[in-house]
């Protein structure tokens, strides 16, 4: 069963390994650029935002699938 989120921009993402997709989302969340530019910064904030959102929704989708809820 293909498994699927909604990111915070309205896009569907499918999921082929939700594990691999929760530990590659977990090093997306701490890159940050080197230049220190306000521009950058804003940035990294808006994108850390989206990776963490992402995180959440992963990690909800494991809890669903291993509690045996696995219904969309």
């Amino acid at each position: 069963m293909k498994q699927y989120i909604t990111d915070d921009e309205g896009n569907l993402i499918e999921i082929d390994d939700l594990q691999a997709a929760i530990y590659q989302v977990a090093d997306y969340i701490h890159y940050l650029h080197s230049d220190d530019a306000p521009e950058m910064h804003r940035f990294d904030q808006k994108r850390q935002a989206y990776w963490r959102d992402i995180f959440v929704k992963l990690n909800l989708l494991r809890d669903k699938k291993e509690s045996g809820y696995d219904h969309n």
